[in-house]
């Protein structure tokens, strides 16, 4: 039975996290702790030590209605432990609309699945969205927030462009977009498919490195299907009378993406790039490499189980991983 974490607010709008987690963000790594080696092993512990599921079964999601597929080569953590694994680096304030996170193995991608019963969103201002205007307010607003990261002794962030222009997939109710970012010399993607419901909508947040995404980028559209949600909250599923959303789906990705809608794609990507900055989300991405390396070295058979003793998983990482 899984034991409830006490769950904080924070703001709703959380985009670009895939490029904190994919990124390193050196002078804030380096400002830390005075035992930064101890300080790894802790994080590393307490990842390796949730409640992974990897067994190939569909799970249930139930803050969305939905269900996740589960499929061969990754694990998942769900409810309060994917939203406790949020805060790890440094304690900071949970995400109450996390509900799910996945993870490849092999690979080190993972998944983020944001539930927002924001209510029903409607299809029908798509064409107002302009790809190339949107993707300009987006670089506005992030040469806006390079005067907060210097003031944080944070390298400037450069928008790449697209890889993925805004994509509306009517036969799953889903839109997606793909663009690069550029910290220094290192580069990462903000990849983001949202998939709608009769009351609100999934935000599937893909994370990992540009070269990992050029690897792998067909990946998404397929775990992206592994989502579905339940009969009754499907977005076929809307009845006259039920609660409508207060954006239309172009707002919405405006919004989500960090644009200029409402003034609050500045919010967006500020509150995405500072707040997620200060959790040091880098020490969780080498937990993940570290836990990547123990699954596959120790329980890389299909038939082999994966431990649920917690006691017992860090008894097997401390002699089977040195790295730890």
């Amino acid at each position: 039975m899984e034991i409830p974490v006490r769950v904080k607010c924070m703001k709703k709008l959380n985009t670009l996290i895939a490029v904190l987690i994919a990124l390193s963000m050196t002078s804030s790594a380096q400002a830390v702790t005075p035992d930064p080696l101890a300080t790894q092993r802790a994080i590393n512990e307490e990842v390796i030590s949730l409640p992974w599921k990897y067994e190939l079964k569909q799970y249930s999601l139930e803050q969305s209605n939905s269900t996740f597929n589960l499929p061969k080569g990754y694990s998942l953590l769900m409810g309060d432990f994917a939203r406790h694994y949020d805060q790890i680096p440094q304690k900071s304030d949970e995400d109450p609309n996390t509900e799910a996170l996945i993870f490849n193995h092999k690979t080190g991608v993972q998944l983020i699945l944001n539930y927002y019963p924001d209510g029903y969103v409607s299809l029908k201002d798509w064409e107002d969205l302009d790809a190339d205007v949107l993707m300009q307010e987006i670089s506005d607003n992030a040469k806006k927030i390079n005067v907060a990261r210097a003031n944080n002794n944070m390298i400037p962030l450069k928008i790449g462009g697209w890889l993925q222009r805004p994509r509306l997939n009517r036969n799953n109710h889903s839109v997606s977009w793909v663009f690069e970012v550029i910290d220094g010399e290192k580069t990462a993607v903000n990849a983001v498919t949202i998939k709608l419901g009769r009351k609100g909508y999934e935000k599937i947040t893909w994370v990992s490195s540009y070269d990992n995404y050029l690897k792998s980028m067909d990946d998404m559209a397929f775990l992206v299907d592994q989502h579905t949600f339940n009969e009754g909250h499907r977005y076929a599923d809307y009845s006259m009378g039920d609660q409508m959303a207060a954006l239309g789906i172009a707002s919405l990705v405006g919004i989500t993406a960090g644009g200029n809608v409402q003034k609050a794609g500045l919010a967006a990507l500020y509150a995405g790039l500072m707040s997620n900055a200060k959790k040091l989300m880098v020490p969780a991405l080498i937990a993940f490499g570290v836990m990547g390396a123990f699954f596959r070295k120790r329980f890389g058979g299909r038939n082999q189980k994966f431990p649920t003793n917690p006691v017992l998983v860090l008894n097997l990482i401390k002699t089977k991983s040195p790295a730890v």
